[in-house]
């Protein structure tokens, strides 16, 4: 990567003018990082590094301008990566990096192909990324989505690094929870209501009358008893279409009341999970997102993964009874006051399942674990690696990235319900079906997970150059169009050896430095969980590269004739955007058109 070849000359300079006298600097001082940044100005230089500022203690020089010119006196003169440097400010080095090494920047490109931009930085290391995890009770919705799309590429980045990367969605379908008996048994009077049975509906959120809803007009005969709807139960057109699906699939099994009695809820429990899951599956898998696991909770229990955890960790001394309860330690591993691991009526808290989750990844062999969670809960973060640290682990290998809200805006208006008249905004049936899941991933992905995130549904639509997703495409399909007619006219850059050193304009430099900072940006979106940086540097490409246009003639036409041998360079340069745009929509999970 230029960044990582530009800050070894810099720290070979530094010993060299450490050898030549001009530092007392010890081999240990020499061990250096050099943090280089780019100049919002170009005429600043392609770099810039502040390492001279910084060596002031070490060196004993209080004139960071000297020391920045002791250094520069050691930077070769004929370097093929630094054209000039020079010292700036209070003892700024700047880099004007050298058009020749530019150049040799589309070979590689073109040698490495898919690999451009890769690296094996994070060889060796097993990363598990668990995400979205929606209770099994709802849809996916567009706040999971924001999840999905960050935790997606977070995987493809860390690939990307040469990592082994899992991708897992955590069901919670503990035998104990008391959100699926209600769900269940939503789902069960909605399938009653099927059959015929006419329900009593609380008003959503106020103290009104009820209100009677018939039952199924469809059904096979007309029943009287009025079934009452509980106050707290799952509302939406969801839960309805899962009723609709096991009248299906079992026709009136389980009338009234034997669908409300515990063989029936049990029945229902566990058909209403298997849907809602499915549900969710195809609806992830609608934007895109495969997991490699579906871990269900309800395994942790079985197995006696939980009882076994709370058994190491009473070993290891970090709980202790009271109150006829056992409780964690957790105050004094980090959390604000410790946390009820088994319930006086011996019933294990989610405390306890999650230490046992968490051990069962560690032991299937992954020695780095990333957790996407909703800003939402920023109060479990700390319980959590309590319980992880109980256990004995090493809670710097668990991170847990919390991320903001997003909302979606209509003609101007937030929206507010979902289009199946539920409280739920659906990622598949409010955004996704009607936007696409390209347009989704990018919208999600344009700030950072930190803020608060705005999709304008109607600007996501257009396919016009104000949509992000659809300037960026076009940049690609655009680039693959000059190629296909160079093809046509017998001009392709394959059939020559084009002479590179002919792209000395302003708008190809541009292009090319962009092209070199690739690699770095990859390794800084994956290194700093930032995949924004890679929406925005794709539209800076795509805005190079139609500055490009406008000021250098790729192929001649019948207004303007362009020599066949800038032809060519011309026709690299293009080919090696085209690669490089490929690879960065493949890593952002986006396609990458070759005609729009």
């Amino acid at each position: 990567m230029i960044s990582d070849d530009l800050s070894d000359l810099i720290v070979s300079a530094i010993r060299t003018a450490t050898d030549a006298g001009e530092f007392a600097l010890s081999p240990e001082d020499c061990v250096l990082s050099i943090k280089l940044e780019k100049p919002a100005n170009k005429q600043h230089g392609d770099f810039s590094t502040n390492i001279a500022l910084t060596l002031k203690k070490a060196t004993g020089i209080s004139d960071s301008r000297d020391i920045a010119a002791r250094i520069l006196r050691h930077i070769p003169s004929e370097s093929t990566l630094v054209e000039r440097a020079e010292v700036a400010g209070p003892g700024f080095l700047n880099f004007y990096l050298n058009p020749q090494w530019l150049h040799a920047i589309l070979d590689t490109i073109k040698s490495e192909g898919a690999r451009y931009g890769k690296s094996c930085s994070r060889h060796g290391q097993r990363i598990l990324i668990e995400f979205v995890s929606a209770n099994p009770t709802g849809p996916i919705s567009v706040v999971n989505g924001r999840a999905a799309a960050l935790g997606d590429v977070l995987g493809n980045l860390f690939a990307a690094q040469g990592a082994e990367v899992g991708r897992e969605f955590y069901i919670n379908d503990a035998l104990n929870s008391l959100q699926l008996e209600k769900f269940a048994s939503s789902v069960a009077l909605r399938y009653l209501q099927e059959l015929g049975h006419p329900l009593s509906i609380p008003a959503p959120g106020a103290d009104g009358p009820d209100v009677s809803e018939p039952g199924s007009p469809n059904a096979a005969s007309t029943k009287t008893a009025v079934l009452p709807f509980p106050k707290d139960g799952y509302r939406g057109e969801y839960v309805r279409d899962i009723a609709r699906a096991i009248v299906a699939d079992i026709g009136d099994k389980y009338d009234y009341p034997a669908a409300l009695q515990p063989e029936g809820i049990a029945y229902f429990r566990q058909a209403t999970l298997h849907k809602m899951v499915e549900s969710q599956r195809a609806s992830l898998e609608a934007f895109g997102l495969y997991y490699d696991t579906w871990f269900y909770e309800s395994s942790l229990y079985e197995s006696g993964a939980v009882d076994k955890a709370i058994r190491l960790i009473i070993e290891r001394n970090m709980a202790y009874e009271k109150d006829g309860a056992l409780w964690l330690r957790s105050s004094g591993l980090g959390d604000d006051k410790d946390r009820v691991l088994v319930r006086s009526n011996e019933k294990a808290t989610y405390v306890a399942a999650d230490a046992a989750y968490h051990d069962n990844k560690f032991n299937r062999g992954y020695n780095h674990l990333i957790n996407i969670w909703g800003a939402d809960h920023h109060g479990y973060v700390a319980r959590l690696k309590a319980g992880v640290a109980a256990l004995g682990y090493d809670v710097s290998k668990l991170e847990i990235i919390l991320t903001q809200m997003v909302s979606l805006v209509r003609d101007g208006e937030a929206v507010i319900g979902g289009k199946r008249k539920g409280n739920v905004i659906e990622l598949q049936q409010d955004l996704v079906d009607e936007v696409g899941e390209d347009a989704a991933r990018f919208y999600f992905l344009l700030n950072s997970y930190e803020t608060p995130a705005t999709v304008d549904v109607e600007l996501a639509r257009k396919q016009s150059m104000d949509n992000p997703v659809y300037y960026v495409q076009y940049a690609h399909a655009r680039l693959c169009s000059i190629l296909a007619k160079a093809l046509a006219e017998d001009a392709s850059p394959t059939n020559f050896a084009p002479q590179l050193g002919l792209l000395v304009d302003s708008a190809e430099l541009d292009v090319l430095r962009k092209l070199a900072d690739y690699p770095t940006e990859v390794n800084a979106a994956a290194d700093g969980y930032a995949p924004h940086r890679l929406t925005r540097y794709a539209m800076d490409l795509a805005g190079l590269m139609n500055v490009f246009y406008e000021n250098c003639r790729v192929l001649s036409g019948k207004d303007e004739i362009v020599p066949a041998e800038l032809s060519q360079a011309r026709l690299v340069l293009v080919d090696g955007a085209r690669i490089v745009m490929s690879n960065l929509l493949a890593l952002l999970g986006i396609s990458a058109p070759e005609k729009m």
